[in-house]
């Protein structure tokens, strides 16, 4: 089972919702969004989703943005905020909720594309089931790093310096002595142009 991103969006302006909500629609086809004009119903909604990102207005009616995202994040901690604002002199009191981003309206495409490229705190594909699953397996994750590396024609120095470790990392995954946490996972499927799910599902090494 594939983790499916849950996305809020938070503005009194159901236009602006709306508006955000096919962009993103464009461009996380496969993400779960929920969009909401009514300030009191954003505490709420996120008790009860737990969302992964969160895009919000820092202006609302008897409500303040960045006060809401405090209690979000005492909730959960690694949720991504994304302000927006038609206002640039919130940005620096935004910032110490540690945001991903902080978009300007009119918002533009490309924004929303940099803000979901360089989150605060990266959304894998993986769930702690195919986690469990496949380190109960032993090695069977370092034989499929070395099956995807060899098909690669890329020897253990060449992975080595492309993830930024030692040949001797590199070597301790593939033996199954040691396993790299989530975020490294990521960072390998990118590295050896492999989907996620390649290397913890279920083929044949």
């Amino acid at each position: 089972m594939v983790m499916i991103m849950k996305i809020l969006i938070a503005d009194d302006h159901r236009y602006i919702v709306d508006d955000l909500q096919f962009e993103l629609k464009q461009l996380l086809p496969n993400a779960d969004i929920t969009g909401t004009s009514d300030p009191k119903s954003i505490i709420k909604l996120f008790e009860r989703e737990l969302f992964d990102i969160v895009f919000i207005d820092i202006m609302l009616p008897g409500a303040n943005g960045i006060e809401l995202v405090k209690q979000m994040l005492a909730v959960k901690p690694r949720t991504n905020v994304i302000y927006i604002t038609g206002f640039s002199e919130f940005a620096l009191d935004s910032y110490k909720t540690y945001a991903s981003a902080f978009l300007l309206k009119p918002i533009k495409t490309q924004a929303i594309k940099e803000a979901l490229e360089n989150l605060r705190y990266p959304i894998s594909s993986i769930t702690d089931k195919m986690i469990e699953r496949e380190f109960a397996g032993g090695a069977t994750i370092g034989r499929k790093i070395t099956k995807f590396r060899e098909e690669r024609a890329m020897t253990r120095d060449e992975l080595a310096v492309n993830m930024n470790v030692t040949v001797q990392t590199i070597s301790r995954w593939e033996s199954g002595k040691r396993v790299p946490d989530v975020i490294t996972f990521m960072k390998l499927a990118k590295v050896l142009a492999v989907d996620p799910s390649k290397l913890f599902g279920d083929i044949d090494v």
